[in-house]
């Protein structure tokens, strides 16, 4: 019974986390959308200046960035872009014959923020999941070569591994649910970080 009730009480927990960010951006076969499915949100900052917002957001990645200066590309006061690589962040549980197995895929992505007085327009992220496979013999085929394997969003040639079948449905929810909490959590992480700062 105390098993039962400890799964519970996490499962519990986790919808409240997953519940608890606000959802900038949802996942499409197309990349991703806003709420109202255009290509960039708004998030409203009423009475603070575009400079002041720019360099708000600017700290705020300075800080949750281990090196930003490594991908950051900015336009003084009025836009901010990072391009960003992160490893073993998406883990997918996919067949390997045997059975199911966790296989952890890197992510690279840029976000980009733009300013107006109380207005910060954030632009979908654009980015691509991978994992490096080494080589394993085959049999009578031989060996096959180390390769980069990428998650795409729509089926590309005879490949297995994509997101999203032609009409819509997911193909693997821990995916789906994995890029669309990662990036909306990261941007919320952002914005809420940049109005903690203090102007001095």
């Amino acid at each position: 019974m105390m098993n039962i009730k400890k799964a519970l009480s996490m499962a519990i927990l986790l919808l409240v986390a997953q519940l608890s960010f606000a959802q900038y951006f949802k996942l499409t076969q197309n990349g991703f959308v806003s709420n109202d499915n255009s290509d960039f949100t708004v998030v409203d900052v009423p009475h603070v200046k575009q400079k002041d917002l720019y360099k708000n957001v600017l700290n705020a990645i300075n800080t949750l960035y281990k090196n930003p200066q490594k991908g950051l590309s900015v336009v003084e006061g009025e836009s901010i872009s990072i391009t960003a690589y992160e490893e073993e962040v998406l883990p997918i549980k996919l067949s390997n014959g045997l059975g199911k197995a966790i296989r952890k895929y890197d992510l690279s992505y840029t976000l980009n923020f733009l300013f107006k007085d109380g207005k910060i327009r954030i632009n979908s992220p654009d980015f691509e999941a991978k994992r490096y496979v080494e080589g394993t013999y085959r049999g009578a085929s031989g060996w096959s070569g180390d390769e980069w394997v990428t998650l795409r969003m729509k089926k590309v040639g005879k490949s297995k591994l994509y997101l999203f079948e032609d009409n819509g449905k997911v193909r693997f929810e821990d995916a789906y649910t994995g890029l669309n909490n990662h990036f909306n959590l990261l941007i919320k992480q952002i914005i809420d970080k940049s109005g903690t700062i203090n102007n001095w």
